[in-house]
Formats: structure tokens, C-alpha cells, sequence
């Protein structure tokens, strides 16, 4: 949950921010999230750049894309305000895994 004293600006820089992280993250980095965190950022970053899910689940022998779908599944119907403050706090749980 967003809390209150957060502007929508601010929910909207910060999670700019988190994602050019992640886009530029060098795989030689010693921070890497585990693959459940990634799956767990691409659903979110999914349903904030398209929305709910509107495809057809992929073929059973397509084992990630099943993954990435069922993930982002779960998200259906949440707002792109919320899904973008959650996507922040994925990544902020995930470096403090590591430090």
C-alpha cells in the first residue's frame, strides 16, 4: 500500500528511477535479484506499461513465458500507481537481500 503522504509525482520518480537501474544493471554486477524477483518486477513492470494481462496463456512447453504469465496474472486489475510503488519496494527488498 502506497502511503498516504506520498504524491503521485513522487510514486512516478521513484519508480523511473528503480527501473533505469534495472535496465542498466551490468550481469557482472554483484547485485543480481533472484529469478523470483525478476519475475516479480517483469509482471509489474508489465502491468504498468500495458495494463491487465489481455493475451492467452503460451503453450505448456513454453515454461517461461507460462511463468511470466501466470505472474503477471496475479496483477490483474492493480492500479499503475500501486504497481509502480511495488515494483520499487521489490527492488529495494532485493538489494538489502544482498547488503
Amino acid at each position: 500500500m502506497i502511503p498516504p503522504h506520498y504524491t503521485d509525482r513522487y510514486v512516478d520518480q521513484r519508480y523511473n528511477k528503480a527501473l533505469m537501474i534495472v535496465q542498466n544493471l551490468p550481469a557482472s554486477s554483484s547485485f543480481q535479484p533472484t529469478k523470483e524477483q525478476k519475475l516479480e518486477l517483469y509482471a509489474l513492470y508489465k502491468q504498468v506499461s500495458h495494463g491487465s494481462i489481455d493475451t492467452q496463456r503460451p503453450g505448456i512447453f513454453d515454461v517461461v513465458g507460462r511463468a511470466k504469465w501466470d505472474a503477471w496474472k496475479k496483477l490483474e486489475g492493480l492500479n499503475d500507481l500501486e504497481a509502480k510503488h511495488r515494483y520499487v519496494d521489490t527492488l529495494l527488498r532485493s538489494a538489502t537481500e544482498v547488503y
